[in-house]
């Protein structure tokens, strides 16, 4: 345990020593293998999904470098709508690996997306296209039967509170959407 905390304390010291000392060119820090950067990521299994409009992470490794400074966004479309995110820098984690993550509002209903990775050459790659889907959508609907007396006036009432359900749902992702601008706004200003 010790021992494995002073390797990791020692190689981040080599780490710091060759971004300080001239000569040692970047590509010298990052894994030289040639390999182009890949990503790992495992979606959220829709059993996880977190509740309509609250924050859901996502987060991805990568793979052939050591950059945390790497540029990677999500684009895809979530219930429709086409979504782009920029990533902020990144850590390593326990394996040394860049690892990213970002706070979105969960889905209503599915979204689709896909990772694209700023290569070292300057070209772009895409990582393969990721779905998450949940069992089941909440649809709000309250039941009127047809021969209930004011069954009108019911069934008037009862779209009313699905309206307002479905308000509620869409003012909790706006909550949480203003939340994470708040948060970025304060991180720039840092």
């Amino acid at each position: 345990m010790i021992l494995s905390k002073f390797v990791r304390v020692a190689a981040s010291m080599l780490l710091v020593v060759g971004i300080l000392l001239p000569g040692v060119s970047q590509s010298q820090q990052d894994d030289d293998s040639g390999e182009p950067i890949t990503v790992i990521h495992r979606p959220i299994p829709p059993e996880s999904i977190s509740q309509v409009g609250t924050s859901m992470s996502i987060q991805i490794e990568l793979r052939n470098t050591y950059d945390i400074n790497a540029k990677v966004r999500l684009v895809g479309a979530k219930d429709g709508r086409f979504i782009d995110i920029a990533f902020p820098r990144g850590a390593l984690n326990e394996s040394d690996h860049p690892t990213f993550s970002i706070e979105i509002p969960s889905p209503i209903a599915a979204m689709s997306y896909q990772f694209v990775v700023h290569q070292r050459d300057g070209t772009l790659s895409s990582s393969k296209k990721f779905i998450i889907k949940r069992d089941c959508i909440q649809n709000f609907k309250v039941s009127v039967p047809e021969d209930a007396p004011n069954s009108e006036f019911r069934k008037e009432v009862s779209s009313l509170i699905a309206q307002a359900k479905i308000l509620e749902r869409d003012t909790i992702s706006l909550e949480s959407s203003l939340r994470l601008l708040e948060d970025i706004k304060s991180s720039l200003s840092n």
